[in-house]
């Protein structure tokens, strides 16, 4: 199965295709890769387009992962990515990420709020889970914009380099449906 198509009017959430290339590796910054471990390493186009074939490939055998293009709806512009990580049958993590220009306008809130109610709804999924680094105020307040609460903190969850970060767990369960 692909990607479906996910919108709330602001933000679109569908597949990613090969004209995505060049948005993603724009909206890539240091912020992002010390975030997901990349850092000091950058991506290119080519590992980019190796993880869009990835994604499709796991769309389409119906794996794990579950990742969604974000997309502002009034330009028709990439300008981040959430993901859904099937862990088993009742579980899910999720990250996101929006680039540079675009955060701080409500995208990650809308696009993981989007892709949270798809995954209760389609995926039977029970419970969410996000792990964010303990100093990111503007993700833990996308958490719980997104009715994810905080159930406590990760000692050394992340690799950054060399050195350790903790995280803090946040989650939401299918039953917490305040926000739609």
């Amino acid at each position: 199965m692909p990607a479906p198509t996910l919108t709330d009017g602001v933000v679109q959430l569908d597949e990613f295709g090969p004209d995505d290339v060049d948005a993603h590796l724009a909206n890539e910054d240091e912020e992002m890769a010390r975030r997901f471990g990349w850092w000091p390493k950058r991506s290119t186009a080519p590992t980019v387009r190796a993880a869009f074939d990835r994604w499709a490939e796991s769309w389409a055998s119906g794996g794990a992962v579950r990742a969604f293009a974000v997309r502002d709806v009034a330009t028709a512009t990439l300008v981040g990515s959430c993901e859904l990580r099937l862990e088993d049958d009742q579980i899910a993590r999720a990250s996101y990420s929006v680039g540079p220009h675009a955060r701080r306008r409500g995208f990650a809130s809308r696009a993981l709020r989007l892709a949270a109610q798809w995954a209760f709804d389609r995926l039977g999924v029970a419970r969410i889970e996000l792990f964010i680094e303990s100093d990111n105020a503007a993700s833990r307040g996308v958490a719980r914009r997104c009715g994810f609460l905080e159930e406590g903190v990760l000692r050394g969850r992340f690799r950054v380099g060399d050195a350790r970060r903790d995280a803090v767990l946040h989650a939401r369960l299918a039953t917490d449906r305040s926000d739609d």
